[in-house]
């Protein structure tokens, strides 16, 4: 299999003492391969392993996506509806925003992270939280382009749609997505970090390499200052997410699911519809539909790629760029 031959070169490229990766490929609801390479914590000399708890950056945006059309499903808001009632935080753009704008990223709201790296004595260090970003939000009052003329990936609209899920639920985006989509499936331990303080068993560190050489090692340590969910904060293991990937497949089966609501093209006002659609992409290789997203955060890189009509997965987590994923490369090794 091509793919376990792209993971195991990787795998050689990278010191066996350092931080690494962890990947998994599941066919037709088994696991056709599985690799853990390098350290979760270089401190402590843990090794990484299936019940590392990874943080998956914008790899959550899906799960909050999926909260988001269970509300959608019970009718407690529309695609269509202005969230603006339930959000007064964007009352100084005075203009509407429909829910789908935010989660396909078409709103215009300007991404929350510009405005965090133009302020004078910030450090890397400096945490924030969706409290904190709301109120950032609360502040702007102008889209970067006309609402729903283009696909403009933006940070701030899964901040919101955070909001949103508990205002609409009555409960933290984190305990509902662990009440409505986790716990069903016996996964007891992935989810939303939702308190910055949390001791959470198995949490992988991650690391950059030290350029200017002077750490022992040659690596310093990332030191991840947010603190926010919904554009991220899920934190998962691949022992987990193999059970997450075996009911994605079981829904890709049933026309009528929450996947499929989440993959129907959202058209823009132009009538097209992007790849994106709500937390995941979609589009077509080689005769075949292919659903991913991945992330990347202060050294974490995550990719959960799916081939559905292969009923295949490939999860590839990794704590250092250097054994960042390459979804086109993983792609390519999956269709060979």
């Amino acid at each position: 299999m091509q793919l376990s031959r792209y993971f195991e070169e990787l795998a050689a490229t990278l010191p066996a003492d350092g931080p690494g990766f962890s990947a998994a490929v599941l066919r037709d609801g088994e696991v056709a391969f599985e690799l853990h390479h390098g350290l979760a914590s270089l401190e402590l000399g843990v090794p990484l392993s299936a019940d590392s708890m990874y943080y998956m950056a914008s790899e959550s945006k899906q799960f909050t996506a999926a909260a988001m059309l269970l509300l959608v499903r019970a009718g407690a808001i529309g695609l269509d509806d202005d969230v603006c009632r339930h959000l007064p935080e964007l009352a100084e753009f005075e203009q509407a925003f429909p829910l789908r704008s935010l989660l396909n990223h078409s709103s215009g709201i300007p991404d929350y992270f510009q405005f965090l790296r133009c302020q004078p004595g910030r450090h890397e260090a400096d945490y924030f939280n969706n409290a904190d970003i709301l109120k950032v939000i609360a502040r702007m009052d102008s889209v970067l382009f006309t609402t729903g003329e283009k696909h403009g990936y933006s940070n701030s609209n899964y901040i919101l749609l955070a909001a949103l899920v508990e205002r609409l639920s009555g409960m933290s985006l984190g305990r509902y997505v662990r009440a409505q989509l986790l716990a069903p499936l016996g996964i007891t331990r992935m989810g939303f970090d939702e308190d910055r303080q949390t001791v959470l068993p198995g949490r992988v560190f991650s690391y950059e390499a030290d350029t200017g050489g002077t750490r022992p090692g040659g690596y310093k340590q990332h030191l991840g200052n947010a603190n926010t969910v919904g554009d991220g904060g899920l934190y998962a293991s691949v022992r987990e997410l193999l059970l997450w990937e075996r009911a994605w497949h079981a829904q890709w089966a049933q026309p009528d699911s929450l996947l499929h609501a989440m993959l129907q093209p959202s058209p823009l006002n132009d009538g097209v519809a992007p790849s994106y659609r709500f937390g995941l992409e979609w589009l077509q290789r080689q005769g075949q539909e292919v659903v991913f997203h991945s992330g990347c955060l202060w050294g974490f890189n995550t990719l959960l790629l799916r081939l559905p009509q292969q009923r295949l997965s490939v999860i590839h987590l990794s704590n250092s760029e250097r054994a960042a994923p390459d979804w086109e490369q993983a792609l390519a090794a999956a269709l060979a």
